[in-house]
């Protein structure tokens, strides 16, 4: 739509106007003072786990070192039933199957 016989910088003008008032409360105002957070309990207990699974290792020294030592004996014979087993299960907790 044109209309003709309007200043541009009228036009303008109202615009800017338009866009102020939609400018959010915060905007305008001075930033509040003293803002802080809180980690709630569970979060604070979340915090914990974290903390103590970092600490823990992947590995099981104990497990590995029998193992190596069965290969090395060449007496090491994996169970095909029960790895097939395992890796079944592992799926299912990670919704796979």
């Amino acid at each position: 739509m044109k209309i003709n016989g309007l200043d541009p910088r009228l036009v303008a003008g109202l615009y800017d106007q338009q866009r102020e008032l939609k400018k959010p409360a915060a905007a305008k105002s001075a930033p509040a003072q003293g803002d802080r957070a809180e980690i709630s309990a569970a979060g604070r207990e979340m915090q914990v786990y974290r903390a103590r699974l970092q600490e823990m290792s992947g590995v099981r020294a104990d497990l590995v070192a029998r193992l190596q030592q069965q290969i090395a004996d060449g007496t090491y014979r994996p169970d095909a039933e029960q790895t097939a087993a395992g890796i079944i299960a592992e799926r299912r907790l990670n919704g796979l199957v």
